[in-house]
């Protein structure tokens, strides 16, 4: 596939290069060009005719290493500035995914008009940051009061662990870099760190500074924290977060990625790998090494700031990044104080999982002897007459929903599935959560970019996707003398779509507090339903935000389409205005390709809607506005309860609930402020249109919560 070129007309020779291109793949590509206008370029999936090329956009793994002449990561590859090759020295050469790429991950699509964007761009200059080590504690405290009398200071620290995957607490501040103009930076030398008057002076200086700009800033005030240097201080501007309302993807939010991709920043970082290879302290690098990277890390930070502020404006989004700023450092205390562990629990569930594995495994062994080898999993099946491509888990249910319940297949499946699920809350809730102990208790890193939806994440460990009913929770416990007061919106996220769709039916079954999923069952079944039937209706309503289709209904209940189809459509005879706001949801985003927005300002975007992915599009814009919108009310609601109620201690968020301790006797006190907290926060942040209270447990444990 070639177009014509435009050398004759003195326009340099554009060349697109990569695997045969068409069908869908050819058609992303067409639609990038138009998007710029480009004309005249060449396309190929030869490598013999470019030699004269002038700009050569490589599309994917395969062409990319052909023209760079060496292996390559695509993500690092295409990252940055165009790049040169010692075999195409003439060509400016831009990576990119192949278009195919993006059919099945639409994520990659906005990587692809952005580098596809690079052949008309200007290269950005790149200028070295010029920065001080300050070895002197005289010259270190006039640096701390040039700093003070500015309106802005960026900052960022260096310790022996890295802040973006590691979840122990460092005890030594290796250097601290600070900056208040563009290109200008003092890095404070590791013995300036251990200097008392020189941090004294620092963390009085930054408690009362209102301007800190940081990437990822709760991480370094909590060290600050840890470490007896800053009490109370609190990031205003926060570079991580910028990214993150300006594009919900995740994975595209690091410094070192955004300062190559906005900034044409070269990999400082490379100088001190070799250093940390294999996960070893950033105390190994040699301290000129290190402070120069700090110095980088300090100068791009700032330099990001300046570019995220005039886009943040531009795009309507300033707002938003202060209400994430402003969640952020609620949950910095969160993080700091971390939640308690019962070691002894710990001990009894490891002995209960491991027990449990051998019996399994045991049983098992009638089919497999290793039940992890998917090999041996895949091998038994084919002589069950099952072959298969994967042993996911997927799989191995789409086998037990389809076969009898006493046929061998599905008794070796059904055991398959309880050794993956006890193997899982094993490793990640038994052995994880021992490897992270810092003498008994956790501390979870708290991620308010790890979602395109904007629900909160957590890891290290993931404690928001502990099962409800599994007995890990119980060992998550209290102070001593102390109970947790847990309280819960009920039904969140279809009080939202009842406020955004306007519909009366739902409006009177949560204004006068009626039983909807008895009042659904009835509809479908009569007034004598089972509570089976109960449960099928309450899959029915739930799945109203997320998509959940009669096909998928079927399976579950093994129930005819038919059969499942005549719920949802019983359903929604039942809420026409509900029914409506989907459609309306479906027109903005398949037809008008337009971004939602939430009344809070989060965003989702849908980058690329094609024939493949149009279900799980539709699917995800259902379900953005209900979940974003509980998860915002929660997190707000969570910041009220830290002002208000200076008698407790929040322990832990988990999408539409939050977790207290108290003394035993203000427990119901605590619940009943709870309850009034949140449904205020909602009525006054949200919407008025039906109430959204909330549910409170009490208990020793979270595990025992009554």
């Amino acid at each position: 596939m070639t177009t014509s070129n435009n050398t004759e007309c003195g326009q340099p020779e554009i060349v697109i290069v990569g695997d045969i291109l068409e069908g869908p793949a050819e058609r992303i590509l067409y639609h990038v060009l138009r998007h710029y206008n480009l004309e005249g370029v060449r396309i190929t999936d030869k490598y013999d005719n470019l030699d004269h090329a002038d700009i050569i956009v490589a599309l994917g793994k395969t062409a990319i290493e052909e023209v760079m002449g060496e292996k390559v990561n695509v993500t690092t590859a295409r990252s940055g500035p165009p790049k040169h090759s010692t075999k195409y020295p003439q060509a400016k050469i831009i990576p990119t995914y192949h278009p195919a790429m993006a059919i099945r991950n639409n994520g990659v699509f906005p990587d692809i008009i952005a580098d596809f964007g690079k052949i008309i761009a200007p290269v950005k200059d790149w200028t070295e940051p010029q920065y001080t080590v300050v070895t002197s504690p005289e010259q270190a405290l006039f640096v701390i009061g040039v700093l003070a009398a500015n309106d802005h200071l960026t900052l960022d620290i260096e310790v022996g662990v890295e802040k973006d995957r590691d979840f122990s607490h460092p005890d030594i501040l290796l250097c601290i870099g600070m900056s208040c103009k563009p290109n200008e930076v003092w890095v404070l030398s590791e013995e300036i760190c251990q200097n008392d008057e020189v941090m004294a002076a620092l963390g009085s200086m930054l408690e009362k500074h209102e301007g800190i700009i940081c990437h990822n800033g709760k991480f370094d005030l909590q060290v600050l924290d840890r470490l007896n240097i800053v009490k109370g201080s609190k990031v205003h501007f926060d570079t991580m977060l910028a990214s993150y309302a300006l594009d919900e993807r995740q994975g595209v939010h690091g410094l070192k990625y955004l300062s190559s991709e906005l900034l044409g920043a070269p990999a400082y970082d490379l100088e001190i790998k070799q250093y940390i290879s294999g996960g070893q302290s950033f105390a190994n690098i040699p301290r000129e090494l290190l402070y120069k990277y700090n110095a980088y890390d300090v100068a791009l930070t700032h330099e990001l700031f300046e570019h995220y502020t005039h886009r943040l404006e531009v795009e309507g989004l300033r707002e938003l990044h202060d209400f994430l700023v402003k969640i952020a450092n609620d949950l910095m205390l969160l993080e700091l104080d971390g939640i308690k562990v019962n070691i002894d629990y710990l001990d009894e569930l490891t002995d209960s999982y491991l027990e449990e594995l051998v019996e399994v495994e045991e049983d098992l062994k009638e089919w497999v002897e290793n039940p992890r080898s998917p090999k041996q999993v895949k091998e038994a099946l084919w002589k069950l007459n099952h072959s298969v491509e994967s042993t996911n888990e997927e799989t191995l249910k789409n086998i037990r929903d389809k076969t009898e319940t006493s046929s061998n297949v599905n008794r070796f499946v059904t055991l398959m599935l309880c050794h993956r699920r006890e193997q899982k809350l094993y490793g990640t809730y038994v052995k994880g959560i021992r490897s992270r102990l810092i003498e008994d208790r956790v501390y979870p890193t708290f991620l308010l970019h790890g979602t395109v939806t904007g629900r909160l994440a957590c890891r290290n460990p993931n404690l928001q996707n502990v099962p409800r009913e599994s007995k890990i929770r119980k060992l998550f416990v209290p102070e001593k003398d102390s109970v947790y007061v847990q309280a819960d919106y009920g039904q969140a996220e279809l009080r939202v779509v009842t406020c955004l769709a306007r519909d009366t039916y739902l409006q009177g079954v949560f204004s006068e507090n009626r039983d909807l999923h008895s009042e659904v069952a009835t509809r479908f079944f009569g007034p004598g339903f089972t509570k089976d039937q109960r449960v099928r209706a309450k899959a029915v309503v739930f799945g109203l935000t997320y998509g959940r289709e009669a096909y998928s209904l079927s399976r579950e209940f093994k129930i005819s389409v038919a059969e499942a189809q005549r719920y949802v459509d019983t359903f929604f005879e039942a809420i026409p205005q509900v029914v409506a706001w989907r459609e309306s949801i479906k027109e903005r985003v398949l037809h008008k390709s337009e971004t939602l927005e939430t009344l809070f300002g989060r965003r989702r975007r849908f980058w690329l809607i094609t024939h493949e992915n149009q279900k799980d599009v539709l699917n995800e814009a259902y379900g953005f506005m209900p979940q974003s919108i509980a998860s915002d009310l929660t997190l707000l609601s969570m910041i009220r309860i830290r002002e208000e109620m200076p008698h407790v201690q929040i322990r832990l968020p988990v999408h539409d609930s939050i977790l207290v301790e108290c003394e035993p006797d203000r427990a119901e006190e605590v619940a009943f402020q709870m309850e009034a907290i949140m449904e205020e926060t909602a009525a006054k942040e949200f919407d008025t249109f039906v109430p959204f209270p909330a549910d409170t447990e009490i208990g020793p444990s979270w595990g025992e919560l009554v």
